[in-house]
């Protein structure tokens, strides 16, 4: 079963969707006026996760995903540039998507613009008007908060607490300091659209109540966003959705603030490592699991030792992928099948482990240590092979590999594809198995022109496929000549290899390269 942190109630809850199959998820995106941060990233990469789990839970999941397009901060942007505030958005808009999609995880399953729902937010202003809940004052609406009891339920803080013009704007016209714009009057340069109430512009935490009701219905499943977002944003969502009469989210979910240096990274702090000169440095693969490696309710400190941290933890996991790949490759007769069913035991343990942990408020973190135990346990008995005291099971070796693909898949980090990471004795990378061309001259596969004791032409054509990164002719040349005993030149080809972005391995089967 699953069970999700619900900030609302402060407590795990089994996870009940309002419709059974589906689950409706709503999550708050970027107000677009600046490049993406890596803080920003954050919400995206985890709730496109969580999207993916409930997908593989057999639910129909549905990811919403707004753009603020028309805010206070898009319209600064614009008068500090001297530019129109909608080409500011869209700028940004475009630049938002290119760098997300960077990430190589799909998309959410809607995206749409506070601008493209201008109709429905003025439909709920309507509504909150006719029920008493807001006020006209000077063609802009407010929200009466004091006329809404249970304000301050999700951030849990009472009204008498609240401090005039500490965290809640005031502006002429209010009734009341605590209260907020749900629409704002037209002012000149800014942009506006007709309403009952004259020319103006949408409140910013309007627009997200109206986008979540349209796409997903009243009473939807699951919102959520950064934790920063709580007050006032998604109390201010909560207010005057119910006061309107509509149900709104169910669980409200929320993940914990990207921290540099102590600090939480923001804009306005001027701490932010942007999302697009990080992937100009590390794999995508690497970012995911930086991300994903800490559990997302948890703080997360941004720093490259950590970066660096997740590259060794994602190589760690790809690296026993291609150990595997490898050793089953090149088994031959010396390969045995259910030798070692603890491993196979432990394997299909892990499989389940990792649903339990991920069916755990999303425990990415928790899920991903259980394959490191699982990769653990597979080199133990690799390391019982190399000495001669176990056969090597090729069958548990596949099922440790198939649980841990199937994991990385779930948690939407990339794995290379079976065999694509590794070049040896009887495996070719690059030539696919059939036969490469060496000045259009059709040459045979490095393992068969092995076994047809061609070494000259192995010879011939090693160095060029090693620019193509195929060095599995340096690996049968080179296993050559550890054969006969000529160690200069199997030593010169090792740094050859080396010096092509390769990390060379010895094992009983023979050379095993693996790709940098």
């Amino acid at each position: 079963m699953i069970r999700l942190f619900n900030s609302m109630t402060q407590q795990k809850e089994p996870f009940e969707p309002r419709d059974p199959g589906k689950a409706g998820i709503y999550c708050c995106g970027p107000t677009v006026y600046n490049l993406v941060h890596v803080g920003n990233a954050r919400p995206y990469v985890t709730f496109a996760v969580l999207r993916s789990w409930l997908a593989r839970r057999g639910l129909d999941a549905m990811l919403v995903t707004n753009i603020t397009d028309v805010d206070d901060k898009i319209i600064k942007k614009a008068n500090e540039e001297g530019r129109e505030p909608a080409a500011v958005a869209e700028e940004y808009t475009a630049a938002y998507v290119e760098d997300t999609d960077r990430l190589g995880i799909p998309r959410p399953d809607v995206e749409p613009k506070a601008t493209e729902t201008i109709p429905e937010i003025i439909d709920l202003v309507c509504q909150l008007i006719s029920k008493g809940h807001a006020y006209e004052a000077e063609g802009s609406v407010y929200f009466k908060v004091r006329g809404f009891d249970e304000y301050g339920k999700l951030s849990r803080q009472r009204i008498d607490e609240l401090e005039e013009g500490v965290r809640v704007e005031t502006e002429p016209g209010k009734a009341d300091p605590l209260d907020f714009a749900v629409w704002k009057a037209a002012k000149p340069g800014e942009p506006a659209w007709e309403s009952p109430w004259g020319m103006g512009r949408p409140g910013w935490h309007i627009e997200c109540s109206a986008m979540g009701l349209r796409y997903l219905g009243a009473g939807f499943d699951i919102h959520g966003g950064g934790r920063d977002l709580i007050f006032p944003h998604h109390e201010n969502e909560v207010a005057q959705s119910e006061a309107a009469g509509l149900p709104f989210a169910r669980v409200w979910m929320h993940n914990g603030m990207i921290r540099s240096e102590g600090e939480k990274m923001a804009k306005s702090v001027g701490n932010i490592f942007l999302l697009r000169e990080v992937l100009d440095r590390y794999d995508p693969a690497v970012v995911l699991t930086y991300f994903l490696t800490t559990h997302y309710r948890s703080p997360l400190e941004f720093s490259i030792e950590k970066l660096e941290e997740a590259k060794a933890a994602y190589e760690r996991l790809t690296g026993a992928l291609a150990d595997i790949d490898f050793r089953v490759a090149n088994a031959g007769r010396a390969a045995a099948r259910g030798e070692c069913p603890d491993l196979t035991v432990r394997a299909e343990a892990a499989r389940v482990a990792f649903a339990e942990r991920m069916d755990d408020d999303l425990n990415t973190a928790g899920a991903i240590g259980e394959l490191f135990a699982l990769v653990g346990e597979m080199h133990r008995h690799l390391t019982d092979v190399d000495r001669g005291e176990s056969p090597l099971d090729t069958e548990a070796l596949l099922t440790v590999g198939q649980v841990v693909r199937e994991s990385l898949q779930a948690l939407l980090i990339p794995v290379p594809a079976a065999g694509a990471e590794l070049t040896g004795a009887g495996t070719v990378a690059g030539a696919g198995g059939e036969a490469c061309v060496l000045g259009g001259v059709a040459l045979l596969p490095a393992a068969r022109l092995a076994e047809e004791g061609r070494w000259d032409d192995v010879a011939l054509v090693y160095a060029d496929r090693l620019g193509c990164e195929d060095a599995s002719y340096a690996c049968v040349l080179r296993d050559h000549y550890r054969a006969e005993k000529r160690w200069a030149e199997a030593d010169r080809l090792r740094e050859e290899i080396q010096a092509a972005g390769f990390e060379v391995r010895d094992t009983p089967q023979g050379t095993q390269v693996v790709k940098k």
